[in-house]
């Protein structure tokens, strides 16, 4: 019997919108009617999870499993990256365009200006849709503080440092200290256009098993869903594991289960039938 549900939010559970639409909301608000427990799994921070009146009713795992929280808001679990390793990423890579991300505010030493004009020429992942575009602007906006020292940085609680890869921009340095401090931090991206550090051992597989078994839920009580890098972890950790046809080849292999499309509601449609099975 499946007692907790956990999805990825972009690519997976929401549809076009990336938003929690009435569906949605509707189909996990079901979850919790009957006595199942549902939890997000993203790489997103909090304040980019709009719930959409699902607040008090589920779990969030953030920053790809750095931060764990209780329906209540109730930090359970917070993982940091550790000081030192940020300070030589402060000084070391001060030509990368970084941002420092803590549970509810984004750090970065670029100007606004600077930012919006580098995110404008950036594609997006949908193409000209330009509601949701203007959806995730508008929140970028609200958490980001620009024009931080290195100092300022420093003296933040970071889970994750996020880089959008510039075209014709050389990133070798980078991975190369990546590989040499693997022991301490880990990169991954939920595709090739991003950078995604955290703390070593953080990865969304490991936040769903630590929620498992605080909630007393075993692996094999679990169903899983993503369809990016940053999800291969969790699809390969759980039995009861989930991709919709349009994730990257990688997490389609690393599921134990193929859906259809996200945009058909797949994931959603996939954890209603399982929990009418259980009847």
């Amino acid at each position: 019997m499946i007692k907790l549900f956990a999805s990825d939010l972009d690519g997976t559970l929401l549809a076009r919108s990336h938003q929690f639409d009435e569906l949605i909301k509707a189909t996990v608000e079901k979850i919790v009617r009957e006595n199942a427990v549902f939890t997000i799994s993203t790489g997103r921070d909090c304040s980019m999870t709009e719930l959409n009146g699902l607040e008090n009713k589920i779990y969030r795992i953030c920053m790809n499993g750095a931060l764990i929280m209780s329906p209540e808001g109730e930090t359970l679990k917070l993982d940091l990256i550790d000081k030192d390793i940020l300070k030589i990423i402060l000084e070391e890579f001060d030509d990368l365009d970084l941002e420092f991300i803590t549970p509810y505010k984004t750090y970065t030493k670029q100007s606004k200006e600077e930012f919006f004009e580098k995110m404008e020429r950036m594609p997006h992942p949908d193409g000209d849709n330009v509601e949701v575009a203007k959806f995730f602007m508008e929140n970028i906006s609200k958490r980001l503080v620009f024009d931080q020292s290195k100092e300022e940085i420093l003296s933040k609680d970071v889970c994750k440092i996020n880089s959008h890869l510039q075209p014709g921009k050389s990133y070798n340095r980078l991975y190369k200290f990546l590989e040499k401090y693997s022991s301490s931090i880990v990169n991954a991206p939920c595709d090739k256009n991003l950078i995604e550090i955290t703390k070593q051992g953080v990865n969304k597989g490991n936040a769903v098993h630590w929620l498992g078994q605080y909630l007393h839920i075993e692996d094999d009580e679990i169903a899983v869903y993503g369809d990016g890098g940053n999800d291969l972890q969790m699809l390969s950790m759980f039995e009861h594991s989930y991709a919709p046809c349009t994730a990257l080849e990688e997490a389609k292999y690393a599921a134990n289960n193929q859906l259809g499309p996200c945009y058909e509601y797949s994931v959603a449609r996939n954890m209603l039938e399982i929990l009418a099975r259980q009847k």
